[in-house]
């Protein structure tokens, strides 16, 4: 699925237990498999959800193809936990990646310096508190994939939340001093400004294409939600 392609679910395998929203595997009319995310998080957690995986690739950061995947109401008839937590419609969906399990401590110090950079930049920004991790665990939303050793970025879904406290959000990011031997330098505070700039010129546009985002009326409110992030 090329980025925000839009494509339909043919089959819900199963739920995906060990994340903190438990989203679902399914296969899409493509022949592929991604995790479908739906009704078990608030719409304006769904939203940023793709609206962080849109803002990551166009900075330049790894994270697996997205999109919308449309689920039949038929696919839910039999299953009523698929149909009480992911629900018809559209949903966000992120491609499964299979040979990848949750980053490691000892695998975070391994991450290339640029790459932690980036991502550690990219968190603050976006107003990412939730990617965690240090010598006693924590919750890193980052997979490491064991064919190529690649880094991906999941799970934007408690972003936007702002202001952050900058010594706190330092000090609990799984690239935070305590994990790293790098610092900001002049050359790189140029260089993230630079890509902050140029992926900002893009986000209203982004949240445009937010329109036909699946939310009921009973939900209500990501509407006024898309428009206070894209004023900030």
């Amino acid at each position: 699925m090329a980025k925000g392609n839009y494509i339909e679910a043919v089959e819900i395998i199963r739920r995906l237990e060990g994340g903190m929203t438990r989203p679902f595997l399914c296969r899409a009319s493509d022949g592929k498999h991604y995790v479908a995310k739906g009704l078990e998080l608030p719409p304006a957690e769904r939203i940023a959800e793709l609206l962080c995986a849109r803002l990551a690739a166009d900075f330049g950061l790894p994270i697996p193809e997205h999109g919308y995947i449309y689920i039949d109401p038929a696919l839910l008839r039999y299953n009523p936990e698929a149909r009480s937590d992911l629900g018809p419609g559209d949903s966000f969906a992120l491609a499964y990646v299979a040979d990848a399990a949750d980053l490691l401590y000892s695998q975070a110090l391994q991450v290339p310096a640029d790459l932690q950079k980036a991502v550690f930049t990219f968190d603050y920004w976006i107003g990412n508190g939730d990617r965690q991790l240090g010598p006693l665990g924590g919750r890193p939303n980052l997979l490491m994939c064991s064919t190529d050793n690649q880094l991906q970025l999941i799970d934007h879904n408690q972003a936007f939340h702002w202001p952050q406290n900058a010594q706190e959000f330092a000090e609990s990011h799984v690239f935070g001093p305590s994990n790293r031997a790098w610092h900001l330098d002049m050359v790189d505070k140029v260089e993230y400004s630079q890509r902050m700039h140029d992926t900002a010129k893009r986000f209203r546009d982004l949240c445009s294409e937010l329109v036909s985002f699946s939310v009921t009326p009973a939900e209500g409110g990501a509407s006024g939600f898309v428009i206070a992030v894209a004023v900030r």
